[in-house]
């Protein structure tokens, strides 16, 4: 019989054992729910991905046309290789990841978050190479990706900008909200400003795979199409960009068309320029492009800032006409030469114009008669009109970066120089020199509202924003100063923009880079980056405006001779459904 001290030895035993035994219970109890309830989605999605794998389809990005229709661009069919970190190894082991180092480092922080664009568009070949030894390299991928094309090419390259992988930052910004690391989405122009219309729906296909990624199921799973983004029907025409593209052949610049009547762009151009296509996937092409000195990037028509020279005279002759300083009437003589606050300035023509009204010397394009106005004129008062005009400020048009430009004023180059402001300095900015500077958009703008009388549309590409009215200037002014375009482009410096038909008024402009005092006095004899710029501003058909458009050759020399031809080219294209198109003949000065 067991003895009653050695039974209650047991009990006590057991009783203490009692407790880490329920300790262990309840550990376990809390482990399980931890492991099921609270990371069960964890763990069932990575159980999920060790037999099921999901083939993304992407979504071929929508059309952009122009205005009747053409297309602009469009997705085609394309191979892009993709790896995430372990695939990027294995490329490397085997000798196939050709990328510097510079790039391997943006590379492998891509990878980081997922599968990276290794190479888009590679060869049919060489994506059947990756694809049938998918199973050795398990990390590295090849996607059927809708590549973009550009049927213009370099015509619409500033335009429509291009697309690429999504960067890390870009990720962070409400805009590519629904993106994913991989995705190629608009960078620049059109692409990025509407790329969330341009984007479609990606398709899934749900795969069961076992250990060695071999597909055991591919059907009765989750599987949804893709959606093509939306068709962006854009204002431009795009005989316009084939025209102007043409018309410029390698000289840099830009050139912009406006409706006048709305402010839709009907084109709008930037030279030097490059096809998107044939930077696609290069990444050591964009890093030339991006230090080339030529700045083939850069979007000349809407960032590019240069002073207007003599097409600011209208800016000017509206001033002078709505304070009152000059009258239709007014007459000035130009000898060649005007002393201005202690300075001579000079006439382009160096035996002078003789007598001259207002009219006149919009259509001369004469200096001296501005400078003798900029003698009534306060530099305060001329910006004022300027800004009236729109120019010191960017449009509104639907393209990013857009620059804004200078128009000075006293307490303008005060706040930046510290330093006074002098009255030779007005004679300067009287005629589109010094300190001032303007985009070709703005330019353009600047046409519509002579054109139309005092309306300042906004330009856009896609739909209309309402635009604004400059006060103060009465209608006769306007006409005033239209009728000394018309005679630029009949008799005056403008002559080369003539168009069968159809009257055209305009406007030439040289604008200084460089003191002819300090460099030689001939153009042809600078250095290429002293050269004066070409410009010309003209609006067709005179009495029922419908076009306005800005032209700008950088370093071009002479706006007469270098600008107004391409403006004159754009414009004949614009109307060249008209069935009785004849060439008119005829020469004058070329300001």
């Amino acid at each position: 019989m067991i003895h009653a001290e050695y039974l209650a030895r047991i009990r006590r035993r057991l009783t203490l054992a009692r407790y880490p035994l329920w300790a262990f219970v309840i550990l376990l109890t809390v482990r399980f729910w931890q492991l099921q309830i609270v990371r069960g989605e964890e763990f069932s999605s990575l159980a999920r991905d060790n037999y099921l794998q999901t083939e993304r389809h992407r979504a071929p990005r929508g059309l952009v046309v122009d205005r009747g229709g053409q297309v602009l661009a469009r997705s085609e069919p394309s191979f892009t290789l993709l790896a995430d970190q372990a695939g990027l190894r294995q490329l490397e082991e085997l000798g196939l990841l050709a990328v510097e180092d510079e790039e391997r480092a943006g590379l492998e922080a891509r990878a980081a978050r997922g599968p990276a664009v290794v190479r888009s568009g590679i060869p049919f070949a060489e994506a059947a190479f990756f694809e049938a030894r998918r199973r050795e390299l398990p990390g590295v991928r090849v996607e059927f990706v809708p590549a973009r094309d550009y049927p213009l090419g370099q015509a619409t390259a500033h335009l429509l900008g291009y697309v690429g992988e999504v960067t890390a930052a870009q990720l962070l910004l409400e805009e590519f909200v629904t993106a994913a690391s991989g995705d190629l989405v608009g960078q620049d122009g059109i692409e990025r400003v509407y790329n969330q219309t341009l984007v479609g729906s990606d398709g899934f296909l749900d795969r069961v795979v076992d250990s060695r990624q071999r597909v055991l199921v591919s059907g009765g799973l989750r599987r949804t199409e893709p959606v093509r983004g939306e068709t962006l029907q854009l204002s431009i025409v795009g005989a316009l960009q084939e025209a102007a593209h043409r018309a410029f052949e390698d000289q840099r610049g830009a050139f912009v068309a406006l409706d006048v009547r709305t402010g839709a762009v009907l084109g709008l151009g930037s030279y030097p320029a490059e096809n998107p296509e044939e930077f696609r996937g290069d990444a050591g092409k964009f890093r030339a492009m991006l230090a080339d000195p030529a700045t083939p990037l850069l979007n000349r028509a809407v960032q590019g800032r240069y002073p207007p020279g003599s097409a600011f005279k209208l800016v000017t002759a509206a001033a002078g006409l709505a304070e009152g300083v000059v009258g239709p009437e007014t007459r000035v003589t130009c000898n060649g030469r005007a002393r201005v606050a202690g300075r001579t300035f000079h006439c382009h023509r160096t035996e002078g114009h003789g007598s001259l009204t207002l009219r006149e010397a919009i259509s001369k394009s004469c200096n001296v008669f501005f400078y003798r106005l900029s003698e009534a004129l306060d530099v305060d008062v001329i910006a004022s009109y300027a800004r009236a005009f729109g120019l010191g400020a960017p449009t509104g048009v639907d393209l990013r970066n857009e620059s804004g430009g200078v128009v000075p004023t006293r307490e303008w180059k005060r706040r930046v120089t510290g330093e006074r402001w002098y009255a030779s300095e007005t004679a300067s900015v009287s005629v589109g020199q010094g300190a001032v500077t303007v985009t070709p958009i703005q330019m353009a703008r600047l046409a519509a509202a002579f054109a139309s009388g005092g309306n300042i549309p906004t330009p856009r590409l896609v739909g209309t924003e309402p635009g604004g009215l400059v006060g103060g200037i009465l209608p006769e002014y306007f006409e005033l100063i239209r009728d000394g375009m018309r005679d630029a482009v009949v008799s005056g410096t403008a002559w080369r923009a003539r168009m069968p038909l159809r009257e055209v008024a305009g406007k030439t402009g040289t604008a200084q880079v460089a003191s002819a005092n300090v460099v030689a006095a001939n153009n042809e004899d600078r250095p290429y980056e002293l050269r004066t710029h070409a410009w010309f501003v003209g609006f067709a058909p005179f009495d029922d405006p419908e076009i306005a458009v800005a032209v700008v050759v950088e370093h071009g020399g002479a706006g007469g001779a270098a600008a107004a031809p391409i403006g004159g080219e754009i414009l004949r294209t614009f109307f060249e459904d008209s069935p009785e198109a004849r060439v008119a003949g005829g020469g004058a000065l070329d300001e």
